[in-house]
């Protein structure tokens, strides 16, 4: 499988897998880093060496999808204006726990203002008169029914902000938890490792020509879960 999505002028969309991390160089924790292990293959790409390659944004150690990553200074610098500005457009796929109480809703817009203690590694929403105590952030994102099987929901969602676990911390104070994710409250981790989360789609201009650019994968491996999720999805 070839991870290299997209291989642009500045800039490359690659597929990320579970368990490995967006930060380049040697990770202290042994964990793989996803640009060191795509490195060569990007230089390939290129024709020759690359003297900077940086992902433009992070996804979770255990969520797999599509990752920008720049090969020019110039162009990361471009890509984060992009997302600073709310300019590219995200969207993930999440199988959450079914709820207790039947959703109310088949879609919804949620905006919470959020925290992340470094320490325990985990994201905290907190009350709007509180933001400013906690240094808390304002996190949106749009979520919308797409399918169900017998124990679980099948969402698409759309982050218009990128806090660190922002999907994951507001899904779950709404009671919707992604499968696997122990963190933010699973009943039990994913056999295979990773969440039930993937970052199925990006769109953004071409820092170059200012064409739209769209790429979208599937998931690493299609279980018979994923497999029910794709099917509703495409229809």
């Amino acid at each position: 499988m070839d991870d290299i999505l997209v291989y642009g002028q500045g800039y490359a969309i690659v597929r990320k897998r579970i368990g490995e991390v967006c930060e380049s160089g040697v990770i202290k924790n042994g964990s793989v880093s996803l640009i060191e292990r795509l490195r060569s293959d990007l230089e390939l790409r290129s024709g020759g060496p690359l003297t900077f390659i940086e992902a433009v944004h992070r996804l979770d150690q255990p969520v797999s999808g599509c990752v920008i990553i720049a090969t020019t200074k110039d162009v990361f610098t471009e890509l984060s204006r992009q997302f600073n500005a709310g300019k590219i457009r995200k969207r993930y796929f999440a199988v959450v726990e079914k709820p207790a109480l039947p959703l109310t809703a088949e879609s919804g817009h949620l905006q919470d203002w959020i925290t992340f203690d470094s320490r325990t590694r985990k994201a905290k929403i907190v009350q709007e008169a509180d933001a400013k105590r906690f240094q808390a952030k304002k996190a949106i994102l749009d979520w919308e029914l797409i399918g169900e099987g017998d124990r679980y929901l099948f969402l698409s969602v759309e982050p218009k902000t990128g806090r660190t676990h922002q999907i994951r911390a507001q899904l779950a104070a709404q009671g919707l938890i992604i499968k696997g994710d122990l963190k933010y409250g699973a009943k039990r981790s994913e056999p295979a490792g990773g969440i039930r989360l993937h970052a199925h789609s990006v769109q953004f201009k071409d820092p170059g020509s200012g064409d739209v650019v769209s790429v979208s994968c599937e998931p690493p491996v299609v279980d018979p879960l994923w497999a029910a999720f794709l099917q509703k999805f495409h229809g």
